[in-house]
């Protein structure tokens, strides 16, 4: 009974990642804001940092780690990063703080299967005084 509720959900997961493109808006960019922010490195300043979607539909919104989302810094030894978008300096320097997604926006399921879909970044620069 369980290698068959394996197989259906793993069919579901296939059937739902199959149709991600179609009449679906695609994701075309991000904007990540603000371009720029400046923290104390000496008391653990942080920043915090959002993403926006722009779609090929013209629409936009605010993405999360929910639709994919990834954050990350150029330099771990100067600045990190939570899923959130909050940025802690932990040393003196200037990071890129860069949010990245799937082009196709999509649901994961638990089961293993991921978003094979291309990737597109946005970044923004943080400065740790």
């Amino acid at each position: 009974m369980k290698a068959g509720l394996q197989f259906a959900a793993m069919a579901l997961a296939a059937a739902l990642l199959a149709g991600c493109g179609a009449g679906h808006p695609r994701l075309s960019s991000i904007t990540i804001s603000p371009t720029s922010a400046t923290a104390t490195a000496a008391s653990r300043g942080t920043a915090e940092f959002t993403a926006k979607g722009n779609f090929d539909n013209n629409s936009s919104r605010t993405l999360t780690i929910a639709d994919g989302l990834d954050w990350d810094t150029s330099n771990h030894a100067i600045a990190t990063i939570s899923d959130t978008g909050t940025a802690t300096c932990v040393s003196v320097g200037v990071v890129h703080v860069v949010g990245t997604a799937p082009v196709d926006l999509t649901v994961s399921v638990n089961n293993g299967i991921q978003n094979t879909s291309s990737k597109i970044s946005g970044s923004a620069q943080l400065t740790c005084m």
